[in-house]
């Protein structure tokens, strides 16, 4: 069922994804409200604000884990400093990719984002399952909304 729920959601991305680059050449009304500023550019940006997010709500996971003396304690202090080095070098980065239009410029940090959180459920699972999934998902789909703004630029 997961795998399928993820299928479904990779499908349904990769169409808003190519909606998205249709209005770089030709300019598509979704709605009559909506932003005509609005492109993938804006997109990153909201997927980069989910990150940070989802980051600090590990942490604060980590910080309720820790008091209540629940699991090991090498963990979540490994786990807390990948997500701080998350907050402190990969979301500033991809913030200043997305200032600059060069996406580039954060292709490692994110790269490294998503590799510490797969690392933090590797040697932490089952209590920070769900802030680990919602967090390299969120990296995932910034690293890929990052490529597709390298096609439609």
């Amino acid at each position: 069922m997961a795998r399928s729920n993820s299928f479904a959601l990779i499908l349904i991305l990769q169409a808003l994804f190519f909606i998205i680059s249709i209005q770089a050449r030709h300019p598509i009304t979704f709605h009559p409200d909506s932003d005509p500023e609005a492109d993938i550019w804006g997109l990153g940006a909201l997927m980069v604000n989910d990150m940070e997010r989802n980051a600090k709500a590990a942490l604060a996971k980590i910080d309720a884990l820790q008091r209540a003396k629940i699991g090991p304690k090498a963990g979540l202090d490994s786990c807390r400093t990948d997500y701080n080095t998350i907050l402190v070098a990969a979301i500033p980065k991809a913030r200043e990719a997305l200032k600059k239009r060069d996406t580039k410029i954060s292709e490692g940090p994110l790269n490294d984002a998503f590799n510490k959180v797969k690392k933090c459920e590797t040697n932490f699972p089952r209590n920070l399952t769900p802030e680990n999934n919602l967090l390299r998902d969120s990296v995932g789909y910034t690293i890929h909304i990052f490529v597709l703004t390298g096609i439609t630029g």
